[in-house]
C-alpha cells in the first residue's frame, strides 16, 4: 500500500503543471491526496527536529511569504503567499509520511513512476504526432505531449512545458543510472535520457550532460562501460526508427535547435535577465516583492514574463537577504549530502539530482515548485536512513 501511494502521488507531482484547475491557484492532483492523506494521519501527525539545511529552507519560505505583505502589487503577491503555505504544508506531511514508510519501498515507488511518467509521456508525445500528421510547421501549436516551436516538435509528455518535463526527470534519472546494477535501471534510464532528447531543449540537454557525466562517478568500470555505449546503442537504434517510420532525424533535429541558439537570444531569456537585473538595482536589500516580476515587466515592458532563472528571481523579488538566506539552504544540503557520500555511497545519486535540479533552475522559475519541496523532504528521509545520520 505505501508503495503505491507514494508512486501516485509521485505522478500526481509530475503531471501537476498540465492537469489541474484554476480557482485563483493551480488546483493539483497531488493536492487532493495530500488531503486525502493528511485527514487519514491527522491525529498521528508529528514534526521531529529539523537538520540545518531544513531550517535554512523552510526560514526562506516564511520570508518569501512575509516578504508579499507589503508590494506594489498585493494581488500577485497574494497568490505567491497562498502558494508557499500550501507547499510548506505538503513540505512537513511528506517529511512525516516518508518517515513512515521503508527506504526500499520509496526506491520502488521511484522506480515504478519513473518508468511510468516516461512511458505514458513518450506514448503521449506519439500520439500528439499522429493527430497533427507528423507536420512540424509552425509555431506555438499544442497537440497532446507535443509543442510545436518555431518548426520544431517538441515533447511536452505529462507537462506543459519541455524544461519543466526535464526538471522533474531529474530524480529518475539521477537514480536509474547510479543503481545500473539492475538492468531495468539501465532501461529506464535509457527511456528518460531518449524523452529528454525529444524535449529539444538545449539548457536542459546541457544539464542532463552534466548528470550523466556525475553518474560515472559511481559504480566500477564495466558498469561505466555498459552506460556509455548501452546509451549510444539506445539512442542510434531511436533516431533509425524515428527515421523510418516519422520521417526526421532526432540527431538532425537536435543540431537544427542547438544551431538556433545564437539567434534567439536563449529564448529571450538574456533581455528578461537584464530587465530584472534593473529592478534589483533599484531594490536590492530587499527587493520588488514576492511574485511581482511579471506585474513590474508588464507596467514597464508591456510583457507578463517569467524570469526564467530562478536564482535571478529570488534576488529580484526578495533581495540580497532572500537569497542569503536561500543559498544557506542550497549549500547546506550540498555539503551535508557530500560528506555522507564519503560514508554511504547511496546519497550520490541525492547529490547528482540536486545538481541537476539547480542546474536546470539557472533557466527556469521555480522558486515555488512542489517537485523540489518533495525532494528535500527525500533527502531529510535519505540522510536519517544513512550512516552518516548515525554518526
Amino acid at each position: 500500500m505505501p508503495i503505491f501511494l507514494l508512486t501516485i502521488l509521485l505522478l500526481f507531482l509530475s503531471i501537476g503543471s498540465q492537469f489541474n484547475m484554476q480557482i485563483g491557484l493551480a488546483l493539483k492532483p497531488y493536492m487532493i491526496l495530500m488531503l486525502l492523506l493528511i485527514l487519514c494521519y491527522l491525529s498521528k501527525i508529528t514534526i521531529e527536529k529539523l537538520l540545518f539545511f531544513e531550517v535554512a529552507f523552510v526560514s526562506f519560505y516564511v520570508y518569501y511569504a512575509l516578504r508579499g505583505v507589503i508590494t506594489a502589487y498585493p494581488q500577485a503577491a497574494l497568490r505567491a503567499i497562498g502558494g508557499t503555505l500550501i507547499l510548506l504544508g505538503f513540505y512537513f506531511f511528506c517529511r512525516y509520511w516518508l518517515e513512515r514508510i521503508r527506504w526500499k519501498d520509496i526506491e520502488w515507488a521511484i522506480i515504478i513512476s519513473g518508468f511510468l511518467f516516461n512511458l505514458l509521456s513518450l506514448a503521449y508525445y506519439l500520439l500528439g504526432l499522429v493527430n497533427l500528421g507528423f507536420n512540424m510547421h509552425g509555431n506555438g501549436i499544442r497537440e497532446m505531449g507535443v509543442l510545436i516551436d518555431r518548426n520544431f516538435a517538441r515533447l511536452l509528455g505529462l507537462t506543459n512545458d519541455p524544461n519543466i518535463f526535464v526538471f522533474i526527470n531529474m530524480l529518475f534519472i539521477a537514480y536509474f543510472l547510479t543503481h545500473r546494477d539492475k538492468l531495468w535501471n539501465l532501461l529506464g534510464g535509457f527511456i528518460a535520457i531518449l524523452c529528454v532528447v525529444l524535449t529539444l531543449s538545449r539548457g536542459a540537454i546541457i544539464s542532463v550532460v552534466i548528470v550523466l557525466a556525475l553518474c560515472l562517478l559511481v559504480g566500477n568500470m564495466k558498469s561505466k562501460l555498459i552506460m556509455i555505449f548501452g546509451a549510444g546503442f539506445f539512442l542510434l537504434l531511436a533516431d533509425i526508427l524515428f527515421s523510418q517510420f516519422m520521417g526526421f532525424s532526432l540527431w538532425e533535429l537536435m543540431m537544427e535547435r542547438f544551431g538556433t541558439m545564437s539567434e534567439d537570444g536563449g529564448s529571450g531569456r538574456f533581455d528578461i535577465w537584464a530587465a530584472g537585473l534593473a529592478y534589483f538595482m533599484e531594490h536590492p536589500l530587499f527587493g520588488i516583492g514576492t511574485f511581482n516580476f511579471q506585474d513590474y515587466n508588464y507596467f514597464s515592458g508591456g510583457k507578463a514574463v517569467f524570469m526564467h532563472n530562478s536564482f535571478i528571481e529570488i534576488l529580484v523579488e526578495t533581495g540580497i537577504m532572500g537569497m542569503i538566506i536561500y543559498a544557506t539552504a542550497i549549500i547546506a544540503m550540498a555539503w551535508t549530502l557530500l560528506k555522507s557520500v564519503f560514508m554511504d555511497k547511496e546519497q550520490w545519486w541525492l547529490l547528482i539530482a540536486l545538481i541537476g535540479y539547480l542546474s536546470m533552475m539557472a533557466s527556469l522559475s521555480l522558486v515555488l515548485n512542489e517537485v523540489f519541496f518533495f525532494f528535500f523532504a527525500l533527502v531529510a528521509r535519505s540522510l536519517k536512513e544513512s550512516k552518516f545520520s548515525r554518526k
